[in-house]
């Protein structure tokens, strides 16, 4: 529902939704991150293991293929795209999303470092070894 609501803005025209309802589009947009984003990965199964998609994605993280820092990049890409930081004639409630929203991205930025520097404090645990159904139950450093 929220990508319906949203799917104009990734068209080369989507000035047309910031000129006619800015505080709707904000509203939208601030919805959608404050529920944040379902990635597509997070339904995926082997049938076997309940935490696949944890393990898949703390091996995409440690690898640098996605990490949190690519979001937070990707969330200020389109607060400046969309300029929303220069959003005039909004409403009171439209302006409370719009400093949220253009706060947002630094705010992702900064849990995602903390995140990281946790992750590499030495600890004196055994590595975290997961297996990976699809690769015959090879196991994988997870983070």
């Amino acid at each position: 529902l929220i990508f319906f609501h949203l799917a104009p803005l990734f068209s080369n025209d989507h000035t047309y939704v910031f000129k006619r309802d800015p505080d709707g589009l904000l509203e939208v947009f601030g919805e959608m991150m404050r529920g944040q984003i379902v990635m597509p990965a997070e339904l995926m199964t082997d049938g076997k293991n309940p935490m696949l998609y944890e393990n898949f994605s703390g091996v995409a993280q440690r690898l640098g293929v996605y990490t949190a820092i690519d979001y937070a990049d990707i969330i200020k890409h389109l607060v400046q795209r969309w300029d929303l930081e220069h959003l005039e004639g909004l409403s009171p409630e439209g302006e409370k999303e719009q400093q949220y929203l253009c706060r947002l991205p630094e705010r992702y930025r900064k849990l995602a470092e903390r995140s990281m520097n946790k992750k590499k404090k030495p600890n004196d645990d055994e590595p975290n070894m997961k297996p990976f159904s699809w690769i015959f139950d090879r196991e994988v450093l997870v983070d």
